[in-house]
């Protein structure tokens, strides 16, 4: 069975080099009573989310028992309890139910829901979980929030970013790592398309060379979801990181430190993570984003939500 590292490694959202922002620090060195470091539970939550800012976010948590083995099942319903550590560690600042998320064939489940987060500093997540079997399994985890979010804000303003487009095969072969590629994802880049008041649909993902297998799974979902959106909404999809042919294949540029090497889109973004999905209205501001896989139900709903 995999430890909790491997598994953060495969489905927690993994930083993009080159990106220049600095977590804050960890708030787990500060004791607060009945909560870790000192306290030991049953559970293990492990928000997979990477950027947890004040106000409106999706929260991704993934469920660990003792043994490092994951806990994410359909058939167990989570309630999400988020505290704020500065004000009160006993009383919670709200409280949420959980959805299960199917990820990556073979690979655990998380949950998801959608909290607000009143300040910056350490904030305390609780979960409680029904068990299929009756009864009920409690954990607790302490984590950062941030003041501010590195990607655009909800009703910002979207960079113009020089995105790359293509039209035929071979120069989607060129600029895309997809093994299927959908022709529509490519004709337009974001500068044009807020040039042209259109609403699009950005998708930071590179199914060959993720970092987290997600990529691949996540351009696929918004595939799917965007049949019933064609002509409706722009779709475009990015490579994150820079790529060069080699022997016929492509291959990332790696850094000196043989890191990948992250696309100028990418830092005009303040992307910390790829996959990375992202929607914009005809007015070019942001009206929602989804830090790693998404299901499509949440897609549908923000696609409509732009969608002419």
């Amino acid at each position: 069975m995999a430890s909790s590292r491997s598994l953060l490694g495969l489905l927690s959202l993994v930083l993009l080099a080159g990106c220049g922002s600095t977590a804050p620090p960890s708030p787990t060195s500060i004791g607060y009573a009945g909560w870790p470091p000192g306290t030991r539970f049953e559970l293990i939550p492990v928000p997979v989310s990477t950027e947890l800012t004040v106000g409106e976010n999706r929260l991704l948590v993934n469920l660990l028992n003792a043994q490092n083995e994951s806990q994410a099942s359909p058939d167990r319903a989570v309630e999400l309890r988020l505290y704020d550590l500065e004000a009160s560690a006993n009383d919670p600042a709200l409280t949420v139910p959980a959805t299960y998320m199917s990820t990556v064939e073979g690979l655990p489940g998380l949950y998801r829901a959608q909290v607000e987060f009143g300040r910056p500093g350490a904030w305390g997540l609780e979960v409680l979980t029904a068990e299929p079997e009756g009864g009920q399994r409690t954990g607790r985890m302490v984590f950062a929030v941030r003041e501010f979010t590195r990607t655009p804000a909800i009703g910002a303003e979207a960079p113009a970013s020089e995105t790359p487009t293509a039209t035929t095969p071979d120069e989607i072969a060129a600029i895309s790592t997809d093994d299927d590629p959908d022709p529509a994802f490519y004709t337009t880049s974001v500068a044009d398309a807020l040039a042209a008041d259109e609403a699009f649909v950005l998708v930071f993902a590179t199914p060959a060379f993720c970092r987290t297998v997600t990529c691949g799974p996540a351009l696929d979902i918004v595939k799917d979801v965007m049949t019933d959106f064609e002509g409706r909404l722009t779709p475009i999809h990015v490579e994150p990181y820079q790529l060069n042919e080699v022997d016929g294949h492509l291959q990332p540029v790696l850094s000196s430190d043989n890191l990948p090497i992250p696309v100028p889109s990418v830092t005009e973004w303040g992307l910390p993570t790829e996959p990375y999905i992202i929607v914009v209205d005809r007015e070019g501001r942001l009206t929602a984003k989804f830090e790693g896989i998404a299901a499509p139900e949440e897609l549908e709903a923000a696609f409509a939500e732009v969608a002419g």
